[in-house]
């Protein structure tokens, strides 16, 4: 079979020879890898290194993806599915290659982390970090659940939090293209509901697009999220996001080639602490970024400056009123609504005359068809027939910057879809 050669080339002679003939990496502090230093190592340096290190073979493959994605391409379609089969841990992790062969290695790594997961739970039942791996995959497999459009796993890692992203819609083809970045405290065992989010935008960008234009949101869990609490004001978190988010958007470039640029639209969709770390990753590289749209930010590194320096077309920040938590990651940090700043300010305080509802406070996201059936299990905590009614009002009369309905929603579908054929149209916004 063919691929037992290729699978030699993906771990060793590719590693070895793209250090040779690819142009060297941005190295800005957010933008260089961990793995920069093996891929200036000689050839017999490298193989030792990986030897020793099993785990950095995909971290050293990802730091080129346009040669990944020029190899890749020379194959059939039957044998990249085979590769991501035989091979599902590089394959599902390998930027460069095409989503739909990510997607069937990635589901075939999950069912089997599941099955290990559910076993180690089982048989040491006092372990929470077992208990919360094990949250993380199964609201994964639960995000992955049929829908319109087909949901993809494009990314998934087997960390003690797992990493991962969900595409809405055929990322491999899609013409508009939109990352969305979370902030603290959302893990992947939040993945339902942030990919709720995700088709959230995805159904309102449906609204307001040209006919025929074909979309694709990715739900993107790539970084460790700081918890709730004074690490938020740290950069550390970000620092390492951002690198995150560079290799993944890179690698999205790279699959779709050259030409890509002049016909896609890309944006970012960032809330609370992940515009920190988009922010970061926007002014180490320029990632072709059409619109950046921050929401409930906890702030912009006094080190960028200005919206100028975040290689994007457009860039956006709203704040709802009642958001009371946004402000003190911004201790230290700029408030992206700044003059001085320069986003195009967005509204999301809700329209009555248009039926838009307010964003209510700092959540990104707080309903889905789960937790606002109130015979779900969502509520079986409560009870109380009282504390039951209240809460239950309070929930669905409250509303998070992604949620269906709202002001919020509809303005950054508005700003992230172009109006006209030409994803670099300046008539988009007031500003250039």
């Amino acid at each position: 079979m063919r691929w037992g050669r290729v699978a030699s080339v993906i771990a060793l002679v590719v590693i070895a020879s793209v250090a040779i003939t690819v142009a060297p990496l941005d190295q800005s502090p957010a933008a260089a890898s961990r793995y920069a230093f093996v891929d200036v190592m000689s050839y017999h340096k490298q193989d030792a290194y990986l030897k020793a290190h099993p785990g950095a073979e995909i971290g050293v493959l990802n730091l080129h993806p346009k040669a990944i994605a020029s190899m890749w391409r020379t194959y059939s379609v039957r044998d990249r599915h085979d590769a991501a089969r035989k091979y599902p841990s590089v394959i599902g992790q390998l930027e460069g290659a095409d989503y739909l062969s990510r997607d069937i290695a990635n589901r075939l790594r999950l069912r089997r982390l599941l099955a290990a997961a559910r076993q180690k739970a089982a048989k040491h039942p006092s372990d929470a970090a077992a208990a919360q791996k094990l949250r993380c995959l199964a609201a994964i497999e639960a995000a992955l659940r049929p829908h319109a459009p087909h949901r993809y796993l494009v990314d998934l890692t087997n960390a003690a939090k797992p990493l991962a992203a969900i595409a809405i819609g055929k990322l491999d083809t899609a013409g508009i293209v939109s990352f969305t970045v979370p902030g603290m405290g959302t893990y992947t065992d939040d993945m339902q509901l942030w990919a709720q989010g995700a088709q959230n935008l995805y159904d309102a960008q449906k609204k307001v697009a040209r006919a025929g234009a074909t979309l694709a949101v990715v739900a993107w869990i790539g970084y460790v999220t700081p918890p709730p609490g004074i690490d938020a004001a740290l950069g550390q978190y970000a620092h390492i996001g951002a690198r995150n988010l560079i290799e993944s958007v890179d690698g999205f470039w790279a699959t779709r080639g050259t030409k890509a640029p002049a016909s896609v639209t890309l944006n970012i969709v960032a809330h609370s602490y992940g515009t920190t770390t988009s922010a970061d990753a926007l002014a180490a590289a320029d990632l072709k970024v059409y619109s950046f749209v921050m929401l409930g930010s906890a702030g912009i590194e006094q080190g960028i400056g200005s919206a100028r320096r975040l290689h994007a077309k457009h860039v956006y920040a709203g704040e709802a009123t009642g958001d009371t938590e946004a402000q003190w990651g911004r201790i230290s940090r700029i408030d992206p609504r700044s003059p001085a700043f320069g986003a195009i300010p967005l509204a999301v305080d809700g329209d009555p005359h248009k039926h838009e509802l307010p964003v209510t406070g700092h959540a990104p996201i707080l309903h889905s068809s789960w937790n606002d059936n109130p015979l779900s299990s969502a509520w079986a905590k409560f009870t109380n027939a009282d504390e039951f009614a209240q809460r239950y009002l309070d929930h669905i009369s409250t509303y998070g910057y992604l949620d269906a309905g709202t002001e919020s929603i509809t303005n950054v579908a508005a700003v992230t879809v172009p109006r006209t054929a030409d994803p670099h149209d300046s008539a988009v916004s007031p500003k250039s």
